[in-house]
Parts: C-alpha cells; sequence; structure tokens
C-alpha cells in the first residue's frame, strides 16, 4: 500500500494479507505463469554510510535524555518549557463535551499538545490557581471538523509545575549508567555499534537490489485469479477495520483514506490490487527457483519456524497450526534458503563500477532510442520524397494528356 511502499516484502519478513501458506508443490502450479530470468550472477555494490560525529552524539543526547530527571518547583509561576499538571474541563454553550476533560494531565508548555492560546493562558500563574481560558477552535480542525471555528472555555486546576532536568555528561555518569568507565570509551562503543548497524543495512539493501532484480528478469504472464482476490478481499478488509479502529479519535474514514494517500476508495482497492501483484510476483519467483533449485523446507526447520511464531504472538504451537496451516510457515524458510542461494551466486562490484555500469546502460538505451528515432525519420522523409515524386509524375503525364 502507498504509505508503507512496495518494497520487497518477503525480505522484510512480513506476512501480509493473512496469507495461507503453501508447499513445494505450489511451485508447480506457479510455474505457468513465471519463466524465470538470470538469478545468478546478479552484480550488486555494498554501499556502507560512515559514521559521522553527529551520528554520535546524537545517540549522547539519546542517553542524557534517558537519564533526564523532573523536579517540582513551588518557589514560581509557570513559564515556558515547565511541565504542568492539570486538571481541566471544557464546555461548549454551557455544556460539557467528549474529549473535553481530564485529571492529572502533564501538559508541558510550549509543546502546542492543545488549541491556540491554552498553553500561554497558562503562563504567570501558580500552583492552586483556577483559571478561566476562554478560546476558540481552529477553522481548520481536521480533528473534529464539527468543533471548528466553535467558542470553547476551559476552566483549568494547576495542581504543579515541574521542570526536566538534563545531567552533565561526565566519566562518573557513563561508569554509573553504562559498561564502560571513560567518555571516550562509551563514545568508541557506540562507534562499533553504528558502523555494524551500518553494514547490516547495507547488505539488507544489497539483498533488496539484487531481489528485485530478479523478479524484474523474470517474465510474469499471469496470477491465479481466485488467490488473487482473496488477497484483496483479506487486506481490502484488514484496512476497513483498521480505519473502523481509528473513529473513536475522530477520523473518519475518508480521513483514514487520506492518512494513507487515498482520494477515494476506488483508488484504495487499485492500490490494493497492485500491492497483490506485486507480493505475488516476488512469491511465484521463490518458490518458482526453490523448484528449479530442488530447495525445500524441512519439517524440523517448519517446527522451529511455528515456535518462534508461537513465542511471538504467545500462542501455542497447535493454535498457530489450526489458525494458519502447516505450510503457512514454509514462507519466510523458503524465502531465507533461496535468498542465501542467490545471494551466495551474486557478484559483489565497487560502488563506482556499479554506477558507471548503470549510466553506460543508461546511455547506450538513449543513444539505440536516438538512432531509431532518426531511423524513422529518414525513413518517414524518403517516404515523402517518393510520394512527392510520384505526384510530380502523375501531373507530368496529365498534363501531357
Amino acid at each position: 500500500m502507498k504509505k508503507h511502499g512496495i518494497g520487497a516484502f518477503l525480505l522484510a519478513g512480513v506476512m501480509i494479507l493473512g496469507l495461507t501458506g503453501c508447499g513445494n508443490s505450489k511451485a508447480k502450479y506457479y510455474n505457468k505463469y513465471v519463466k524465470l530470468g538470470d538469478y545468478k550472477g546478479i552484480e550488486y555494490s555494498l554501499d556502507i554510510a560512515e559514521v559521522t560525529e553527529d551520528d554520535i552524539q546524537n545517540k549522547l543526547d539519546s542517553f542524557l535524555d534517558g537519564l533526564k530527571t523532573k523536579d517540582e518547583v513551588a518557589d514560581r509561576a509557570v513559564q515556558d518549557g515547565d511541565i504542568v499538571n492539570i486538571d481541566y474541563v471544557g464546555t461548549m454553550d454551557g455544556k460539557e463535551f467528549d474529549g473535553g476533560s481530564a485529571q492529572g494531565y502533564d501538559l508541558t508548555i510550549g509543546s502546542n499538545s492543545f488549541i491556540e492560546g491554552f498553553e500561554a493562558g497558562l503562563v504567570g500563574h501558580n500552583i492552586g490557581e483556577k483559571v478561566t481560558l476562554a478560546l476558540k477552535f481552529p477553522d481548520d480542525y481536521p480533528n473534529d471538523p464539527d468543533k471548528a471555528g466553535k467558542a470553547v472555555t476551559f476552566d483549568v486546576t494547576i495542581n504543579t509545575i515541574s521542570v526536566e532536568n538534563t545531567p552533565e555528561l561526565t566519566d562518573a555518569l557513563v561508569k554509573d549508567n553504562t559498561d564502560y568507565d571513560t567518555i571516550d570509551a562509551y563514545k568508541e562503543s557506540i562507534r562499533k555499534d553504528l558502523e555494524d548497524e551500518n553494514k547490516t543495512t547495507a547488505q539488507n539493501n544489497a539483498r533488496r537490489d539484487v531481489f528485485d532484480k530478479v523478479v524484474a528478469n523474470a517474465e510474469i504472464s499471469g496470477y491465479d485469479e481466485d488467490e488473487v482476490s482473496k488477497l484483496i478481499d483479506d487486506e481490502f478488509s484488514n484496512f476497513k477495520q483498521q480505519a473502523a479502529s481509528y473513529e473513536s479519535y475522530g477520523y473518519s474514514y475518508e480521513d483514514f483514506l487520506s492518512m494513507y494517500g487515498y482520494t477515494s476508495e476506488d483508488a484504495l482497492k487499485k492500490g490494493i490490487t497492485d500491492y497483490v501483484k506485486e507480493y505475488l510476483n516476488q512469491k511465484m519467483v521463490i518458490y518458482c527457483i526453490a523448484d528449479a533449485e530442488g530447495i525445500e523446507v524441512t519439517d524440523e526447520e517448519r517446527e522451529e519456524q511455528i515456535k518462534q511464531a508461537a513465542q511471538a504472538y504467545s500462542k501455542s504451537a497447535d493454535e498457530l497450526k489450526k489458525q494458519y496451516g502447516e505450510e503457512y510457515f514454509d514462507v519466510p524458510v523458503l524465502t531465507q534458503k533461496v535468498m542465501d542461494l542467490i545471494m551466495d551466486n551474486a557478484v559483489k562490484v565497487d560502488s563506482t563500477e556499479a554506477a558507471t555500469e548503470a549510466e553506460e546502460t543508461t546511455e547506450a538505451a538513449t543513444e539505440e532510442e536516438t538512432t531509431e528515432a532518426a531511423t524513422e525519420a529518414d525513413e518517414s522523409e524518403e517516404e515523402t520524397t517518393e510520394a512527392t515524386t510520384e505526384a510530380a509524375t502523375e501531373e507530368e503525364t496529365t498534363e501531357a494528356e
């Protein structure tokens, strides 16, 4: 779907659409729709991002943020940046409304969490004060369009005022809160962790790029329409359920469509259809390669996958088998084994070399198109010349008669 991107669904380990799995027997069926292209010898580059000082500083900032303390102050009025604990009651036309009241709510002044004027109206007031705020909802208020532009009154009681204090980064702080004794040692560990993360990201990107090329190399002539229909129906049903869960937050079905980039339900259905077919392209290629290479999922591998799923979803293995069927869990195992085969036979090239090759391919394609266009122009000009000559000859003949 649009906001999630079409991406490599299988490589991401995404079990989308409530899929029912299929054993390797399904590959024989998929073979009538798929003609595999090259899936060995695919070139890829490993582009590992460098770790910068800013990256390390961001991690240090997060570390310090996690050690912030919230300390109450009692000797002054509310200031910008304070955290105030409040009780408030909102009324419109003298009546309370849903979602307009709360008790013991922590609000950071200046966060713009509430409508304009609410937070600023508390600045300068002290603990225990009751403040009445006569405000107006914004003219454009997508959270609840029925309230847009209407007057509202909030009666607010200030319970406490607090400030957040960020500790200073010192060797002592690092030693007390990490496995390291000094700032430098901690920074070095951060650098190594980030380098490992960047390497893993580059490897995952390379796998996706290689798999995208493998799928692009294959010729997909069709789909099992029953499977397509089921997946579309399941995904559409899932979308509707998610939309319904947002109604309690004031979002209409149309709002939810818009959040995902769709202007209508017809556009949604087209997006889901494209999404499903892109997924099936990948799935069918995986199964057909597995069939061509004799790759299968063993009983032990399937049971291990079920065991992991049972732990992740707090269900018993028997419950999962009954709900999905055992072969459902073949998909991620088969994907991993096929991708290992593809990557073992892929060819790593230098990033510059890969970029040059891509540029040459583009230039060659452009040159070919230009040549074809020139040829067509020459042929057109030749045809025009012949037509003109014929017309002139005919005219001379007529005059002679």
